[in-house]
């Protein structure tokens, strides 16, 4: 491979070896795909509720596991799935404050139902611990596979005797029924509001000293750069000292992305002029098997450049609303889909890795995902062999990224210095054997 050199490029070549300026470089070659989830994958919510007392909060955990994360076995005439759950509190220095075990079985009748998209076993307990802030070590525990997996969280539990007027923890609900004058609530574990029709519910109680009081409820969502989106307000009579208070929302005006909601309540009668007092939660929008580093619809479809047939691009591009985007959006990712069978489509998952990690190893003055090199890596993965040369006296800098797949080596120049590595390979027949995948 010639090098990238001006004028007559020396014949003595001194090779300079630093080991401490090494680091600085992204070692790309070294980068490993995505590993899969280790099962049973599982989600959980944790949310703290007033007891009366003050020495102690009630704490309600709920678990949710895909059924197509346990492993089934047939037993007669069903199929049964067992697993463990252990759950432990401890502090910031990692004592065991509480501990919580319990087993679950789960029997169907079919072999379809194993495997049924959106179904889950959920389940609850409760227990009670003293305020302050926790680890909360949660572990499941596939009684056939033997597979376990773990989820660390932090989580403060609130005191709520502290203060005239008090907020718990927010809950998301997907569902609420009821059955005369009794409201049943289904929670959101997953915090993901993108797939419950549009429809998406808060439940949390409100602690007054005064069971007469009135209240005024303010509600914020604010998305992940800090844009307000919905300011709603919310006048409600306590007849309790503790109330309980389900409020629905509209989910369709949201694009995929996070977005935090806040609660502000205030009483209309407090004699004082008291600050009001405030409850946060956030949660997330995505439509089906989006992966959880896309947090920014129209980022992501500008991202597809690489691999996107032009009229492709431009159609989900110039799409007239958010909801046609995202349709076109799903749409194309669809056909790409390596294994449509599964809930998974591994091939995206892939590509916005590569895209995350691009941005956090290629960004110069422009993002990562853009340079020359988080191109190459998007659409090509890493190399089998990287040669780097910063510092030869005969030539700017440049590395050699060796593909041996495609049987391609392709070389990028620091022009200036700077770190700003310019493709010097031409990689159109490539891009285009990828586009047409």
């Amino acid at each position: 491979m010639p090098k990238p050199c001006k004028g007559v490029c020396m014949k003595t070549v001194l090779l300079i070896s630093i080991l401490s300026f090494s680091v600085l470089f992204a070692q790309v070659e070294t980068r490993k795909p995505p590993a899969d989830y280790d099962l049973p994958e599982f989600h959980i919510d944790a949310m703290s509720f007033s007891t009366g007392d003050s020495t102690s909060s009630r704490v309600d955990l709920y678990i949710q596991i895909p059924y197509d994360a346990l492993q089934f076995v047939k037993k007669e005439n069903q199929y049964t799935a067992k697993y463990e759950v252990t759950i432990n509190f401890l502090t910031e220095e990692n004592s065991s404050v509480s501990e919580k075990v319990w087993s679950e079985e789960i029997k169907l009748a079919t072999f379809s139902q194993t495997e049924s998209k959106g179904a889950y076993s959920l389940t609850q307990r409760s227990l009670m611990i003293q305020p302050g802030i926790y680890k909360i070590r949660t572990q499941v525990r596939d009684e056939e596979s033997k597979k376990v997996s773990t989820v660390v969280r932090r989580m403060i539990v609130g005191n709520y005797t502290m203060q005239n007027l008090a907020i718990s923890d927010i809950m998301l609900v997907s569902r609420v029924t009821t059955e005369g004058e009794r409201r049943n609530i289904v929670p959101n574990v997953t915090g993901n509001i993108g797939e419950n029709n549009n429809v998406f519910y808060l439940f949390f109680e409100i602690y007054s000293p005064d069971p007469a009081d009135s209240l005024e409820l303010h509600y914020i969502i604010t998305d992940f750069k800090g844009k307000q989106l919905l300011s709603k307000y919310q006048y409600y009579r306590v007849q309790n000292t503790r109330a309980q208070i389900i409020t629905r929302f509209d989910s369709s005006q949201y694009s995929t992305g996070a977005y935090s909601i806040t609660i502000e309540a205030r009483s209309l009668i407090a004699k004082d002029e008291q600050l009001p007092v405030l409850k946060q939660r956030t949660f997330v929008v995505r439509w089906g098997n989006i992966p959880i580093n896309v947090n920014d619809l129209d980022l992501a479809i500008r991202q597809l450049r690489y691999i996107a047939k032009e009229e492709e691009f431009e159609k989900i591009e110039d799409a007239k609303s958010d909801e046609e985007k995202r349709k076109l959006f799903e749409e194309f990712w669809k056909k790409r889909d390596p294994n449509p069978d599964t809930k998974r489509n591994e091939f995206m998952e892939e590509y916005y890795s590569r895209v995350e990690y691009a941005n956090q190893h290629f960004s110069h003055y422009i993002p990562g995902w853009r340079t020359d090199m988080g191109m190459v890596f998007i659409l090509f993965g890493s190399p089998n062999n990287v040669e780097r040369h910063p510092f030869d006296i005969d030539s700017k800098p440049y590395e050699v990224w060796s593909y041996y797949d495609y049987n391609r080596s392709i070389v990028f120049v620091d022009e200036t210095g700077f770190g700003d590595y310019r493709l010097l390979t031409p990689i159109w027949d490539m891009l285009q054997r990828l586009k047409h995948y």
